[in-house]
């Protein structure tokens, strides 16, 4: 028996015997939750100069929303110069949704961010800097990702929220969330999709337990996600499914025959998407104990020329670059084959 083979018998032991726990409080379970304000309520500069938590009104300085949203959204494109160009993204975004400055948790630095629809997009974008930050830059780093990946998930609750009110109003009245996610309409796909990517990474890297009381939830999202829109973010609902039904243990769903399938109409959609692949190798090909795939998908990953696929990934894909790289150096390692 291969090493990939003890730890996947150990995960079925475990997951079998885990007590299932959500490990976090969304923000629509909170006593004080409540659907979102209009800007008309609440506008995006009020929130910036009302809701530190750690600064008072008079020392929050006046600043022009637009213009540090603009600095913000062009620090994200130019991404591919480094972390500090994510960081940067990430400081302007907080600044225009109302938090104070700093490195601490967005828990303790917004009191009161600007969840409006006015804001959904800004909202969708922080939870998707925040995953790819702890994707790219900390995967090595247990507990910094773990809270990277944590503030991710924090903003796409808001981003959800924000998204769909009439989701914030039946989750507010206490409706079942694998229900009420159906309501979200297309309006609300990105939020949906970078909010369960980035809960099903947390949940995984938090232990069986925590992925055990996530998993309806995360599927919920990406069911309703595949129904909108199944090539969102180049095929993502169906990477999403691709990963689930390999991953999972057979009892709890996994499926290799289904993950393949997912895969394929994934690459179909985006033939492109290199990360589909180093996916692929990742988990179904290391699940089936096929050492070929395994090769065959991370070679051509990495072969692939990046300034061929869209502009807007480019970054992304030096990162699965990367992660294919370590895929390699893995095989040998941990004796995954």
């Amino acid at each position: 028996m291969t090493t990939r083979s003890i730890k996947f018998a150990a995960l079925a032991i475990a997951l079998t015997s885990a007590s299932a726990c959500k490990g976090r409080t969304a923000a629509w379970e909170t006593k004080d939750s409540k659907p979102p304000t209009s800007s008309a309520e609440t506008s995006t500069a009020e929130a910036a100069e009302t809701s530190s938590a750690e600064t008072s009104t008079a020392d929050v300085p006046t600043f022009d929303p637009a213009v540090v949203l603009a600095a913000g959204t062009a620090a994200w494109e130019a991404r591919a110069a480094g972390k500090d160009k994510v960081l940067e993204a990430i400081a302007a975004w907080e600044k225009v949704l109302g938090c104070s400055e700093g490195t601490t948790s967005p828990e303790k630095r917004c009191a009161n961010p600007a969840v409006t629809a006015e804001n959904m997009e800004t909202l969708a974008l922080m939870t998707r800097a925040y995953y790819f930050y702890a994707d790219s830059y900390l995967r090595g780093d247990e507990k910094t990702y773990l809270e990277f990946m944590n503030r991710a998930v924090w903003w796409g609750e808001r981003a959800l929220i924000a998204a769909s009110p009439e989701f914030a109003e039946k989750m507010a009245n206490k409706g079942k969330y694998h229900e009420v996610i159906g309501v979200v309409g297309i309006e609300a796909l990105p939020a949906m999709y970078w909010y369960a990517t980035a809960l099903g990474k947390w949940a995984r890297a938090s232990g069986f337990g925590v992925l055990v009381g996530q998993k309806d939830n995360i599927k919920a999202t990406m069911t309703r996600a595949l129904e909108l829109d199944p090539s969102y973010y180049h095929g993502g609902p169906h990477r999403y499914f691709g990963a689930f039904y390999a991953i999972a243990p057979g009892f709890a769903g996994g499926d290799p025959v289904k993950s393949q399938e997912h895969y394929d109409k994934s690459l179909e959609i985006a033939p492109y998407f290199i990360g589909t692949k180093v996916l692929m190798a990742e988990n179904l090909a290391t699940k089936l104990d096929d050492e070929e795939m395994f090769d065959r998908l991370l070679e051509e990953a990495l072969a692939a020329d990046i300034s061929a696929a869209p502009a807007e990934i480019h970054a992304e894909f030096a990162v699965e670059q990367e992660k294919a790289r370590e895929l390699q150096k893995k095989k040998d390692e941990d004796d995954l084959f």
